[in-house]
Formats: C-alpha cells, structure tokens, sequence
C-alpha cells in the first residue's frame, strides 16, 4: 500500500524544523551564551517539548494499532504495541520531568537500553511477524532507532575524546561551543530519530486503520 503524501511530507517539513532549532541553539549560544526557550538541554524547553510530543505521538499510535490489530491480515499480538506505548510514555514524561536526573549514579541509558532489548525478546514473535509482512516498516523503525542511539551513546563517547583531544589550555570560549555543540548533534540525532520512527509507525498504522475502516465498511 503506498505511503500517503502528506505524511512524507509532514515527515520533511519535521525534520526541517528540528534542524531549524539546532541552528537557532547554536547561534544563540554563540552570540548570548544561553538559549531559552531553544536551549537543547533545558528543562521543558521548545526542543523539550517537541521530544515529548513525538514519543507521546508514536505512543498513542501503539495504542490504535492495539486496539486494532485484529482487522490485520495476520494479526499480531497485544505484547508488543503495548510495551512499545509504555516506553514511549514513560519517555515522553521523562523528557518533561527529567526524573532521570533523580538516578543519581545509575546509568538510565542503559536503563532504556535494557527495557528496549526486553521488549525486543517478548515481542519477538511479533517482530518476526512483521518483517515478513512489513518489512520496509520494521526497517525505517531501525533505522530511527540506530540514528537516536548513535546520537545518546555516540555524544557520550564523544565528550570524552573531546575532553582528552582538548589541550588544556584551551580557551574556554573554545570548550564551551565544542560541549554545546556535542549536545546540538546528541539531542537533535535523537529528534531525528524519534521522528523517523514516527513517520514508519505513523505508516504502519494507517495501513491498519484504513483496513479496519473497510472491514468495517464491509463485513
């Protein structure tokens, strides 16, 4: 089933947008030495708030692929949509809150990294499922999920060679646009990711909906 315009183009005009705010971050930081609104690492932030909403987005998609997953050629199970909603909640409201930071020593990278590897084992039946039957779906969702876990592991990777590669006695004008420009490409990697992944999701379930609508339509 071919993919509708508008989401291709909804899927470009988003990432415009995000690129658009990384820039903007970038040049405040330079001219004024903070952000606001635009800052990529503040608490409920415009960029903070555009994360929320693209995993609440992907979330509540989950939730109306579950509802309707029976309407589907060769169903799958309620495991999967369910745990994938869950963790798109839960991350949505941590991008508000960030009670992760209340972690203190605890890694919550590799918290979210283990709930994402446990959800692939439960839902594994259901995953196979659909690389069989969606598999340009299953490969956008990867490809979303490697460019959103290059720009949170790769940037922490990265602050460390920043940090040796540095001389010391660099001027700290130099170091404070190299960190804040290590945070611009961590942050919007994840954006971009997020929104790759609600773009195969947002896919996926319109072809879902719109079969249940015929179903519907005639039984």
């Amino acid at each position: 089933m071919p993919t509708p315009k508008f989401l291709r183009q909804a899927a470009i005009a988003l990432i415009g947008f995000e690129v658009g705010l990384a820039l903007t971050y970038l040049a405040l930081v330079s001219r004024r030495g903070e952000a606001g609104l635009f800052d990529f690492d503040g608490l409920r932030s415009l960029p903070s708030w555009l994360q929320a909403i693209l995993l609440g987005a992907i979330g509540l998609l989950c939730v109306g692929v579950l509802r309707s997953r029976r309407y589907m050629a060769r169903p799958i199970s309620w495991v999967l949509p369910s745990a994938v909603a869950l963790l798109c909640f839960l991350g949505a409201a941590d991008e508000l809150l960030k009670f992760h930071l209340t972690l203190g020593q605890v890694d919550w990278k590799v918290i979210y990294l283990s709930l994402l590897v446990a959800i692939a084992v439960l839902g594994f039946q259901d995953l196979a499922l659909l690389w069989r039957t969606h598999r340009l779906t299953v490969l956008w969702v990867l490809a979303g999920l490697g460019i959103f876990l290059l720009g949170g592991f790769g940037a922490e990777m990265a602050k460390d060679a920043i940090a040796t590669a540095l001389p010391t006695h660099s001027p700290s004008a130099t170091v404070f646009f190299v960190e804040h420009l290590r945070i611009t490409l961590e942050e919007l990697a994840e954006l971009l990711g997020e929104t790759v992944i609600l773009y195969a999701v947002a896919c996926f379930a319109q072809q879902v909906l719109q079969r249940r609508t015929q179903t519907l339509k005639y039984p």
